[in-house]
C-alpha cells in the first residue's frame, strides 16, 4: 500500500514538472525523460530513447530496443513519468549509490532528496558509470502450466535472450497475483513468511528461501510443493529450488516483474 500511494504522487510530481516545461514553451525534455535516457546510456535500462516536437501539441517518445527483445517488453516502454521500468532503473541506481530512495520510501518527497538524485544521474553518466549487473526482466504467465521466463540484455552486443525457464504457481481464488508490473523492492535470501490462505489455513514459515519482493507482499520465491504450473500460493510467485537460487543470482533491485493471465 505504501508502494501505491508513493508511486501516485511521484507520478504526480513528476508530470508536474512535464507541464511546467510545456508551460514555458521551450523544447527542453522533462526531468523523467532526461533521466531515461542517461539510465539507458548507462545500461539500466535497455536499449534507447529519443523524442520529437516536445514544444508542440503532439510531442513524440521512442523508444529503439535491442535486438531478441520479447514484444511484451516493448509493450512497457517507458513513455510516461509512471512507467514502472524508469521506477526500477531509479530504484537500482540509487541502491547501487548508497541514495535515499527506495519503492517504500518517504525520504524521496523531499525536494532536495530528488535534485540530488538526478544529479548523481548526470554525474554517472558524465564519468560513464554503467549499471554493474544486466538489465533483466521477470515474466509471468498464468496459463496452465503456469510459467516464469526471465530475460536478460547484453549491453556489450545490444541484445537480450531467455535466460531462465520455469514451472511456477501463482495465488489461488480470493488471493490472486495481481496481472501487471512491478519493480523488486527489496531481497532476502532467507525470511519468514506468515499469513492465512481466504478459506482460513494459516501458516508461519520460518525460512523461505531466495525470495523477491515486487509488490504488496508478493514475493518470487523457493517454496517445495509436489508439483509446479498452477495456482497454489497465497499470492506469491513460486518457484522450484534451483530455479529459484537461479532467478535470486540475476534479480536485483528494482527488476521489474510482469504477471500476464
Amino acid at each position: 500500500m505504501v508502494y501505491r500511494v508513493f508511486h501516485r504522487m511521484l507520478t504526480v510530481w513528476l508530470i508536474g514538472a512535464i507541464f511546467s516545461v510545456a508551460q514555458a514553451g521551450t523544447a527542453t525534455p522533462p526531468v523523467w525523460l532526461q533521466a531515461a535516457r542517461d539510465l539507458a546510456q548507462l545500461h539500466y535500462l535497455p536499449g534507447q530513447v529519443g523524442w520529437t516536437g516536445l514544444h508542440t501539441a503532439n510531442p513524440q517518445i521512442w523508444w529503439l530496443w535491442p535486438s531478441g527483445t520479447p514484444s511484451a517488453l516493448q509493450a512497457l516502454t517507458p513513455n510516461s513519468p509512471g512507467s514502472p521500468l524508469l521506477f526500477g532503473a531509479l530504484d537500482f541506481f540509487a541502491k547501487v549509490n548508497g541514495l535515499p530512495w527506495s519503492n517504500q520510501s518517504s525520504d524521496w518527497f523531499d525536494q532536495s532528496n530528488r535534485h540530488h538524485l538526478y544529479a548523481a544521474i548526470l554525474a554517472a553518466y558524465r564519468h560513464r558509470e554503467d549499471a554493474p549487473k544486466p538489465f533483466v526482466w521477470v515474466y509471468v504467465r498464468k496459463a496452465t502450466p503456469e510459467t516464469l521466463s526471465i530475460w536478460r540484455y547484453n549491453a556489450a552486443t545490444n541484445s537480450g535472450k531467455w535466460v531462465l525457464h520455469s514451472l511456477t504457481n501463482t495465488g489461488v481464488p480470493g488471493a490472486n497475483t495481481p496481472n501487471g508490473t512491478w519493480a523488486v523492492y527489496a531481497r532476502f535470501p532467507s525470511t519468514r513468511m506468515t499469513g492465512c490462505f481466504p478459506h482460513g489455513e494459516c501458516y508461519n514459515d520460518p525460512d523461505v528461501r531466495f525470495v523477491n519482493y515486487f509488490w504488496d507482499g508478493r514475493a518470487v520465491h523457493y517454496f517445495p510443493r509436489l508439483a509446479y504450473g498452477f495456482r497454489q500460493s497465497n499470492g506469491c510467485v513460486e518457484l522450484p529450488f534451483k530455479a529459484a537460487q537461479r532467478a535470486y543470482g540475476l534479480i536485483h533491485i528494482g527488476t521489474p516483474v510482469t504477471v500476464m493471465p
